[in-house]
């Protein structure tokens, strides 16, 4: 089973509108310093996939480039593996696009070989354009997959061999640097490989290269292994205001972190590894991956090893949203179990149930919270300090401990406050005790804010600042 060119089908269904441009899908690659094509439309023709961004750009010059959005065709692709599974337990996820499935066994539940495959591909959907390859192994049926025109399945046959001759070794696995060096001896297809002495290819390119003969001789003994089919466990959160300080991202992952491990499907379940998305509107995605060399199963330890990650390789870009993701769960840990009770756990555990009793008279609202100095040192108040719930099951978003409210203000001749309204009524400002501004033009939502500390003539010092971006007033504390 393949989903052909799978990025580019993504990107299709998000921009109809240049669904008939040379549009190009492109992404970094940090050990050349060079932008590769990963993926593109039909109508950029000529392009293939690893050329650099410039060699693409002489045959469409006036081609749209996209960033390709790595962790969005990753979703789709383990949404594609979990459909693929519900028809057989035996579907190995192999590269971004391409599945394997043993279809032994299926006929029965199908009625034919035809009807098993007709059932894996109205597990796909229609719009990644899927199309199948059936073959006694792996390798050709990827190639009938990969070479046949629209969606749809094809058949290899009996003689592999006569099947795979026409096509081109550039879909053979093998290194870059090997399909280059093919070609300059001429042998441009697999037919032409298959009729070299494979004695010789193991010569010039060792294992490599009798793999490559292999399997242009319709050889392939590799086995289709099944991807575990695990439900992984999920957590989300916003931050306020497009946070960019590392200490409001290692707040909101130790808070997905609670509420992961508190979940009633992980209780004496050990997590093998985490996964972070973070998020923002007009910003590439950003992720980050922590394998644990030994299954985890408290929060603590869990947060201890992903913020000396994250410390290591902080995102460098604003943050809005973060998705947790906890997989590889074992039954027990490895390690062995403290059997001393820990105060900070037990703690937080009557702290939890000290909230839950108090919520009632609280109306139903949450009574404690947590605090976290994330950026004291930030001119914009709300900034400073974030409040969550005690409770990790409260599903409430990070919110900022200052923030202002809008009040009614009328200025003087020079834009000044000179009165504020307190309920229905006026009242005048005393004196201006003290000003001061600032403009954050380079945030991701830009701050430009004039403050004033007034006395409304109590003798009570308010802090009213107006909105430069808005125009418009509020009262905060600071």
């Amino acid at each position: 089973m393949l989903a052909t060119h799978l990025r580019a089908k993504v990107e299709m269904s998000r921009h109809r509108h240049l669904a008939d441009r040379p549009v190009l899908i492109v992404d970094g690659d940090p050990s050349t310093a060079r932008t590769l094509v990963v993926d593109h439309f039909p109508a950029a023709v000529g392009v293939r996939e690893g050329m650099t961004l410039e060699e693409a750009m002489s045959h469409h010059t006036g081609a749209v480039v996209l960033d390709a959005d790595e962790p969005c065709y990753r979703q789709v692709f383990s949404r594609m593996v979990a459909a693929l599974q519900q028809v057989s337990d035996r579907v190995e996820a192999a590269d971004l696009g391409t599945a394997y499935v043993r279809l032994d066994g299926l006929e029965g539940l199908y009625g034919s070989e035809a009807g098993a495959v007709s059932a894996l591909m109205s597990a796909v959907p229609a719009e990644l354009s899927p199309r199948a390859g059936t073959a006694d192994a792996k390798f050709p049926a990827f190639v009938a997959a990969r070479t046949r025109r629209g969606p749809g399945a094809c058949g290899v046959g009996d003689d592999v061999g006569a099947f795979l001759a026409p096509h081109s070794i550039d879909l053979l696995p093998v290194s870059a640097a090997m399909r280059g060096d093919l070609h300059r001896f001429g042998l441009h297809t697999m037919g032409a490989v298959a009729s070299v002495s494979g004695h010789l290819l193991s010569d010039r390119f060792g294992l490599e290269g009798l793999r490559a003969w292999s399997l242009c001789n319709g050889i392939d003994d590799t086995p289709v292994v099944p991807t575990t089919c695990e439900e992984p466990v999920v957590e989300r959160i916003s931050l306020p205001l497009h946070s960019i300080t590392l200490e409001a991202l290692l707040m909101a992952v130790e808070t997905l972190l609670l509420r992961a491990f508190a979940r009633p499907e992980v209780n004496g379940r050990h997590a093998g590894s985490a996964h972070l998305l973070c998020e923002a509107p007009g910003w590439p995605a950003w992720e980050h991956s922590a394998r644990f060399k030994q299954p985890v199963g408290e929060w603590e330890r869990a947060s201890e090893l992903v913020r000396h990650r994250l410390e290591a390789d902080p995102p460098r870009r604003p943050v809005e949203d973060v998705t947790l993701t906890l997989s590889d769960f074992t039954g027990q840990s490895v390690a062995q179990l403290t059997l001393l009770k820990d105060a900070r756990r037990d703690r937080l555990g009557r702290l939890v149930e000290a909230d839950r009793r108090l919520r009632p008279l609280m109306g139903g609202g949450h009574a404690l919270y947590r605090i976290a100095g994330v950026a004291p040192w930030h001119p914009v108040p709300e900034m400073r300090f974030l409040q969550m719930p005690i409770d990790p099951s409260a599903q409430d978003i990070i919110r900022p401990l200052l923030t202002p409210r809008p009040v009614d203000v009328r200025e003087n001749a020079d834009g000044e406050p000179r009165s504020l309204r307190a309920g229905r009524c006026w009242t005048e400002v005393a004196r201006i005790d003290d000003r001061w501004t600032f403009d954050l033009w380079w945030l991701p939502k830009p701050v430009a804010r004039s403050y004033y500390r007034v006395d409304p003539g109590d003798g009570q010092l308010i802090t009213l600042f107006q909105d430069c971006v808005e125009s418009r007033w509020y009262r905060q504390s600071v």
